[in-house]
């Protein structure tokens, strides 16, 4: 990766002053966003699929469902960032794709929510997972538009506070229609929620995006490109996208079979319901060290965070490969430490970003590209951890295919913290 000059930052608009309660309210879509793109492909849409095919096939197919709905999470991100950097409207760059993103986004969920076949509910995954970006990537760019340089670390806590809280009550959620086998409902809530999160950030971005702003000419289509994609392998903005690339391919490659494997290592007896309780507890102990964390992180450096955010998650896929845990006390209680690792990532992983985005002008492209390092695994990984689980539950050893799954955990969990360490301008 080659060194990028330095480039002067461009203020596109006027400094906001931030106290905990704009804090807060700039990052409550997160928490909507979170309620929602947590919970459901792990449970309700693992759920579905297991309606539709039989157990020989489930992981495969839940793999082929994640990885076309990511194909859209990875591509409409940087685009929808590029558009809502150029526009100035009277209610600002990014306010108008955060709207129309969340509400048609509601749409998909409602069309998963009435599925009758497996294309219907990849059809509506598919819609939710194209709007819902679409959002994210101008609601991301809203961060480094107005927040204080000096305090990209507590927004940094704030988001994921919000991620981690909502990511929980999500799991609420379908752990209470889980019970009663109804986790379809769960998207009824889900709608609700992303409305009601909307609104306090349209209120705390104040003026964002309302000054007009020069659009540079045009160069040729490949230099165009060239310069679009810049920021993926210059500089150390290119290495905290490897970074949350590496430590979102190590959750992917378990996250998405965590259901499964509860039922066939674990034997619990409702795997929707246990899911559910195992991810209400691991997002519960997310939340106090992603939010002091990310505070902490403003004074005491960032790399620090992730180095330990890599050794407890690595620690719990060893715990799983070596033993192979079925009690289900010891389970939840890796899923707390797996939670605490996390967390620590979470709580320094915008301000990462933030500290090192190459030009503050396209910072809605940036982010977007920054958010493809979430989506691109997302799309890969699942589809090739499923059919591997799949194949060596089948040819080898019943059940030995998770133990790939968990060894992916400790491959790429140790290649993100060995990338973090290459960022050379902060601590």
């Amino acid at each position: 990766m080659t060194a990028a000059p330095r480039r002067a930052i461009s203020v596109v608009g006027p400094a906001v002053k931030f106290d905990n309660r704009r804090h807060a309210a700039l990052a409550a879509l997160y928490l909507g966003l979170s309620f929602t793109w947590l919970p459901y492909p792990v449970i309700v849409l693992t759920s579905e699929v297991r309606e539709f095919f039989p157990p020989g096939q489930v992981n495969t197919y839940i793999g082929y469902a994640t990885a076309i709905g990511a194909f859209f999470a990875i591509t409409v991100p940087p685009l929808v960032g590029s558009w809502s950097d150029r526009v100035t409207t009277r209610f600002g760059r990014r306010r108008p794709f955060m709207v129309t993103g969340v509400l048609l986004g509601i749409v998909g969920l409602f069309v998963m929510m009435t599925a009758h076949s497996y294309a219907q509910l990849v059809a509506g995954h598919v819609i939710a997972q194209i709007f819902l970006n679409g959002a994210a990537a101008a609601y991301y760019a809203i961060i480094p538009d107005i927040v204080p340089d000096a305090e990209f670390g507590k927004a940094s806590g704030f988001l994921a506070g919000m991620q981690q809280g909502g990511g929980l009550l999500g799991f609420v959620i379908t752990f209470v229609f889980g019970t009663i086998h109804q986790t379809r409902l769960s998207f009824v809530v889900m709608a609700g929620v992303l409305l009601l999160s909307l609104v306090p950030v349209l209120w705390a971005s104040g003026s964002e995006g309302r000054r007009p702003i020069a659009v540079a000419p045009r160069g040729a289509a490949r230099g165009s490109v060239s310069d679009f994609l810049r920021p993926l392998w210059t500089g150390d903005f290119g290495w905290v996208i490897f970074t949350r690339m590496m430590v979102t391919a190590g959750v992917a490659a378990v996250f998405y079979f965590l259901s499964s494997f509860f039922k066939d290592v674990v034997h619990v007896a409702n795997t929707d319901q246990f899911t559910s309780i195992w991810l209400v507890v691991a997002f519960a102990a997310m939340i106090g060290p992603g939010v002091w964390g990310g505070h902490a992180s403003d004074r005491y450096g960032r790399k620090r965070f992730v180095y330990a955010a890599g050794a407890a998650q690595i620690l719990v896929a060893a715990y799983f490969i070596v033993f192979y845990p079925n009690q289900q006390g010891i389970v939840i209680a890796l899923g707390a430490l797996y939670g605490i690792g996390y967390g620590l990532f979470l709580a320094v992983d915008w301000a990462l970003a933030c500290d090192t985005i190459p030009d503050r002008a396209k910072a809605a492209k940036d982010m977007g590209l920054f958010h493809v390092a979430q989506t691109l695994p997302n799309s890969i990984i699942p589809a090739i951890e499923g059919s591997l689980i799949d194949t060596f539950n089948k040819h080898v050893a019943p059940n030995s295919g998770y133990r790939v799954a968990f060894g992916s955990v400790i491959l790429f969990f140790t290649l993100g913290t060995i990338f973090v360490s290459r960022i050379r301008s902060v601590r």
